[in-house]
């Protein structure tokens, strides 16, 4: 989305949206920060289990510091970012004890992305398809931690044999158990904490297998480079190419010509 006007200056008019995959992206992180806050409220839930809330919240609280540093380095005005574009806004809500302020990146974030329009929205995320999906499966990662790390606790710690009893436990055995390495150190020996596995291990094998195929696609896809012109990727260079040798020898037929005519004019 173009930030500037006709003479190339910036316009405080148009907003400084980043991709779309990357927009909502920040979209579901702030409703997974703001559900996080409404949980954490409910009376009679396990310490430990909400100490998994507490956990992934340091993490939200560093995409969002990251988020905002992110916008204030590449705004086309830092001024008219951070204090008309809410940016101390954007500031504030990135501190755990402010996370209400969540609520208005949830607001700014569709308000951008409605702006911006579904058609163009739509548009990008085909173009930029790898890195969409990217973002997407950074997401479902934090979301499948989360709750598989929270459901397992609420299943186990009844149990009187139960060896995940901690949030760390939990979150050690979901993470372990996405991955697919599973060292069997920790387990869930409840019915319902068995459901939970089955989750968690069908989320995993889907995840990290997109994940793996973004990162294969990345190393095997072929360089896009700039040719002459501007064109970008491996045809437009080659085409480029072409057309420059084209380009080339007609002008030397054209100075081979000029050099005839030259040599048989009379004197």
């Amino acid at each position: 989305m173009n930030n500037t006007d006709a003479r190339g200056g910036y316009r405080p008019d148009l907003q400084d949206l980043k991709d779309p995959g990357y927009e909502i992206f920040i979209l579901l992180v702030s409703l997974l920060s703001v559900f996080n806050l409404i949980l954490s409220w409910v009376p009679g839930l396990d310490p430990d289990a909400v100490n998994v809330i507490v956990v992934i919240n340091f993490f939200l609280t560093i995409i969002f510091l990251s988020d905002f540093l992110y916008r204030l380095a590449t705004a086309g005005s830092r001024t008219h970012y951070f204090f008309r574009d809410w940016g101390w806004a954007d500031l504030l809500a990135s501190i755990p004890a402010l996370r209400i302020l969540r609520l208005f990146r949830i607001f700014k974030a569709w308000r951008l992305l409605n702006k911006y329009g579904a058609k163009n929205i739509l548009g990008k995320l085909r173009q930029h398809r790898a890195e969409s999906v990217l973002f997407i499966v950074i997401f479902c990662v934090m979301l499948v931690i989360e709750s598989g790390a929270f459901l397992v606790l609420m299943a186990e710690r009844p149990a009187p044999n139960a060896n995940i009893q901690t949030a760390s436990d939990a979150m050690w055995w979901v993470y372990v158990t996405i991955t697919t390495v599973g060292y069997g150190d920790r387990y869930p020996v409840t019915n319902a904490g068995r459901l939970v596995g089955v989750m968690v291990m069908t989320m995993g094998v889907g995840l990290f297998g997109t994940l793996a195929g973004f990162i294969a696609n990345k190393l095997l896809a072929p360089e896009e480079v700039a040719g002459p012109g501007g064109k970008e990727g491996t045809a437009g260079a080659g085409l480029a190419a072409i057309q420059d040798a084209l380009e080339k020898q007609g002008l030397q037929e054209r100075l081979g010509r000029i050099e005839q005519q030259l040599r048989e004019r009379p004197g």
